[in-house]
This record gives structure tokens, C-alpha cells and sequence, in this order.
């Protein structure tokens, strides 16, 4: 399964760190910046500046990933592979880890951008470690079914199915946020939001590596 994830590596690492650079300078602003004028409609908007980057740069360079299944489909190799002694879960596995790998990095990076900017801005420092995490959270649930559903119907319905997750999922995480940094939601329901995007998360990925690897074994050879 190492060769598989180092293949699709490979496959999207220019893309990806092409975006990442092309957005490097919008990061270092956002980190070093003046934001003064921000800081007179509270600190939860003030923040929104990083939010929107934070999630502009991780949905961007890990859609890039989806690319991966069209690449197999026009190379041959989704059915090449199905003739190696390869099963379903690890092929999908490895979809998904080269996905996990991915986010970890762009969270990580994310995370030491926000902490720097919440010494230097004096950003509240919940939302800063929150805001990338949960992002990574949302961009896995958004980036697992579509991998499955590629597989199934193939990588030109993987466009339409992962914009149609997306949406949803980025209007419920926005939702999310507002309620958590700029309302005046409880403790106890803080809690719960945190708690249950992980095992929301978990789940999907479990649902979408059993039906991914289904229908990676339904193509034909």
C-alpha cells in the first residue's frame, strides 16, 4: 500500500504545492499584517480573515487529490491494478491515507500560522487551534464518499458529487462557527460540537472505505 500512497504523492505533489505557493504571500500577510482596524468589531470577526484563508488554502490543495482517480482512469491503471494482488480495502485505503497525510501537513501548517498570528494580533486562541482542525475535519468527510462514489460511476461524476458535499458541509461548518465564536452558544453544546466531528468524521471514512472497496472490486478488469 506504500507504493500506492507514494503514487498518488507523486502524482499531485507540483499541483499542490504550486497552489500552496501561489497563496504563500496571502498566509504571510494574514500572519504579519497590520489588522487594527479589525479588532473594533470583536475578536470572533477579526478572526474571519484567518478562517477564510485557512479554509480557501485546505479545500484547494487537497481537492487536488480527487485528480488521482481521473489519472488512474485514463492511465488504465484502476483496472491494472485490479489484476495485482491488491485487495479493495487497500486500494481504497490508500486513497485515503494519502488524503489523511495531506490534510495533516496543511493543518499542522495552519495551525503554526494561526498560533504565531494570536501573538502577534492577540487573536483569541481557541478559535485559531479550532478553526484548522475542524476545517480538516469537514475536508475529509467532503474528500472520503467522493473517492468511493469515483470509483463507482467513475472520476467524471467525482467533480459534481464532491461541489454537491461540499456546499453542505461548508454551510453547516460555517454555521458551526458563527454559533461557537460570535454567539453565544453554551459550554455544554461547545462540547458536544467538538466531540462529535470527530466521530461524525470517523464514521464517514469507515462508511466510505466498506463502500469504496466494494466498488473498487466491481470494476472490470
Amino acid at each position: 500500500m506504500k507504493g500506492l500512497i507514494l503514487k498518488d504523492l507523486y502524482g499531485v505533489k507540483f499541483q499542490i504545492i504550486g497552489a500552496f505557493l501561489i497563496m504563500l504571500l496571502p498566509i504571510v500577510i494574514m500572519i504579519f499584517g497590520e489588522r487594527n482596524s479589525l479588532f473594533g468589531v470583536g475578536a470572533g470577526i477579526a478572526l474571519m480573515p484567518n478562517g477564510l484563508l485557512n479554509y480557501v488554502v485546505i479545500t484547494t490543495c487537497s481537492s487536488f487529490l480527487l485528480n488521482t482517480l481521473d489519472f488512474d482512469e485514463r492511465s488504465g491503471w484502476s483496472k491494472m491494478q485490479r489484476g495485482m494482488p491488491l485487495s479493495g480495502g487497500k486500494i481504497i485505503g490508500a486513497k485515503l491515507c494519502t488524503m489523511g497525510l495531506v490534510l495533516a501537513a496543511l493543518t499542522l501548517i495552519f495551525l503554526a500560522a494561526n498560533v504565531v498570528g494570536v501573538f502577534v494580533h492577540g487573536l483569541p486562541i481557541e478559535p485559531a487551534v479550532a478553526m484548522p482542525i475542524c476545517l480538516c475535519m469537514v475536508q475529509t468527510m467532503a474528500l472520503s464518499p467522493t473517492f468511493a462514489f469515483g470509483y463507482r460511476f467513475g472520476s467524471k461524476a467525482t467533480t459534481a458529487a464532491y461541489i454537491g458535499i461540499e456546499i453542505v458541509l461548508a454551510a453547516a461548518m460555517i454555521c458551526l462557527l458563527l454559533m461557537i465564536f460570535v454567539g453565544s452558544i453554551g459550554a455544554a453544546l461547545r462540547v458536544i460540537a467538538y466531540a462529535g466531528l470527530p466521530v461524525l468524521t470517523a464514521a464517514v471514512v469507515a462508511v466510505s472505505w466498506i463502500t469504496g472497496k466494494r466498488a473498487v472490486m466491481m470494476i472490470d478488469i
